[in-house]
C-alpha cells in the first residue's frame, strides 16, 4: 500500500494536496490548473521586476495580492500568506510615504493616500508598526527576488509533476 503522506510531501515547494482535492484527483484538471500556473508566474514576475524599477508600488501591491492565492493554490503557504502579503502591505506604505513626500500632491493622490492609510489601519498596531519600519524598496525588492527564487523552484517541480 502507498503511503499518502509520503506522497504529499515529496517536493521542497509545492504541495499538491489542495488542487488535487479540488480537481477529485483528475489528472488532466490538476495538469491544467499547473499549466495555468506556470503560464502566470512569468508575466507576475516580469511585472513585479518593472513595477518595482519604475517605483509603481500600488501595482507591486495589486500584483502581490493577485499572485498570492495562485502560489497558495499550489501549497506555498508561506509565500502567499506571508512573504507577498508582507510585500502587498509595504508597497502600499511606499506609496503613502511617496505621497505624502510630495510637494504638489493634488486632491486625487490626497485621497488615494487616507484610502490606503485606512486599509492598513485594518491591521493591529503590531502590524502596522513592522510594516512602517520595513517600507523600503529594498525590502521590497528582497522579497521580490525570494517571489523569483521560490517559483524558478516550483516550476522545476511542477514542471515533474507535469511530466509523470
Amino acid at each position: 500500500m502507498k503511503n499518502d503522506s509520503f506522497m504529499l510531501n515529496q517536493y521542497e515547494c509545492i504541495d499538491l494536496s489542495y488542487i488535487e482535492s479540488i480537481a477529485e484527483g483528475d489528472k488532466s484538471i490538476i495538469k491544467e490548473l499547473i499549466t495555468i500556473f506556470l503560464d502566470q508566474m512569468p508575466e507576475f514576475i516580469e511585472d513585479l521586476d518593472n513595477s518595482l524599477a519604475e517605483k509603481r508600488w500600488l501595482n507591486i501591491a495589486a500584483i502581490a495580492h493577485k499572485a498570492k492565492s495562485s502560489v497558495i493554490s499550489m501549497g506555498m503557504e508561506d509565500m502567499g500568506n506571508k512573504d507577498l502579503k508582507d510585500l502587498e502591505l509595504i508597497a502600499k506604505e511606499l506609496r503613502i510615504q511617496e505621497i505624502k513626500n510630495k510637494k504638489d500632491a493634488d486632491r486625487s493622490e490626497v485621497q488615494e493616500a487616507e484610502q490606503l492609510i485606512k486599509n492598513l489601519q485594518g491591521y493591529d498596531k503590531e502590524r502596522q508598526n513592522w510594516v512602517k519600519e520595513n517600507a523600503s524598496p529594498e525590502n521590497a525588492s528582497a522579497i521580490i527576488n525570494k517571489f523569483k527564487a521560490v517559483c524558478k523552484k516550483a516550476e522545476e517541480e511542477l514542471k515533474t509533476e507535469i511530466e509523470k
